[in-house]
C-alpha cells in the first residue's frame, strides 16, 4: 500500500501533464481489477486530481 501511496504522491507533484497521464495509467493498471477505475479517453489535470483522490480513498478502505 505504500507503493501505491508513493505512486499518488510522485503523480501529484509531476507538472508535466502527459507525464502524469502515462503515470496515472500505470498506477491504475497496477491495482487490483476491482478497485481500478475506468479512465476516459479524454484526460485532464482535474480528472487526474479527482481520479488520485478516489484511488487513494478506494486503496485506504482496504486497509
Amino acid at each position: 500500500m505504500n507503493s501505491i501511496h508513493a505512486a499518488i504522491s510522485a503523480i501529484r507533484e509531476e507538472h508535466n501533464t502527459d507525464r502524469r497521464i502515462r503515470m496515472l495509467a500505470r498506477l491504475n493498471e497496477s491495482l487490483p481489477t476491482h478497485i481500478r477505475l475506468q479512465l476516459p479517453s479524454l484526460i485532464t489535470n482535474a480528472y487526474i486530481r479527482k481520479a488520485l483522490d478516489i484511488i487513494d480513498e478506494r486503496v485506504s478502505m482496504l486497509a
